[in-house]
């Protein structure tokens, strides 16, 4: 390469690399936008955390609706043990079980249910549909993925119950199915509580 066209090659070379890491942000912060789902009561929810804890989101198809909801209660008990017994009104504002040790508050755990509607419902209809969730959850809010949010972006086998677990970050920290077996239960339990464990440490 001659001298005199040095300047010019590392002036291009500069651009480029500009060029490049200017479209490697805007690639970044496009894929770090949020996405939004919709419970019952018309309140907008962004997917991952739902507060200063750890969030759970449990759903499934409607082969799994019934043990997505038994997995939903058996984790907000495991972690609000006072609500056992309660209305449903009362038992989700029980409080949180301390994290062994732990001096202070502990970390919350948010147990969210969420329906998969599909996407194939009209839009006229859909308010019909909230109305019925509304009617049957009338103090709990459910998440209501018109869009097939969750089962695009996370996947969601037929018949089994997803589980998504975020940290206060809304970083996605596990994600898998879990059945209602003990031993998968108790697993999925264990990684919850490491993660209020984690928080603690973390100290903020």
């Amino acid at each position: 390469m001659m001298l005199a066209s040095l300047p010019r090659f590392v002036a291009l070379m500069s651009l480029l690399a500009i060029a490049a890491l200017t479209n490697f942000a805007t690639t970044c912060q496009a894929a770090e936008e949020p996405q939004f789902l919709v419970d019952q009561f018309g309140e907008k929810h962004a997917i991952g955390a739902a507060g200063n804890g750890v969030t759970i989101l449990v759903y499934g198809d409607r082969k799994a609706m019934k043990a997505s909801k038994e997995l939903g209660s058996q984790l907000h008990l495991a972690f609000h043990p006072t609500a056992a017994g309660l209305p449903p009104a009362e038992g989700a504002k029980a409080p949180v079980r301390p994290v062994a040790g732990a001096q202070g508050p502990s970390p919350e755990v948010f147990v969210i249910p969420v329906a998969l509607m599909g996407d194939k419902i009209p839009e006229p209809i859909r308010p019909v549909i909230i109305k019925q969730f509304k009617k049957g959850s009338p103090d709990f809010p459910v998440w209501l993925d018109f869009e097939n949010l969750l089962k695009s972006q996370y996947g969601a086998a037929e018949g089994a119950t997803q589980v998504l677990v975020f940290d206060r970050d809304s970083q996605l920290r596990w994600q898998g199915t879990c059945t209602l077996e003990e031993a998968q239960v108790n697993q999925l339990l264990r990684r919850i509580e490491a993660l209020r464990v984690e928080q603690l440490r973390a100290g903020r």
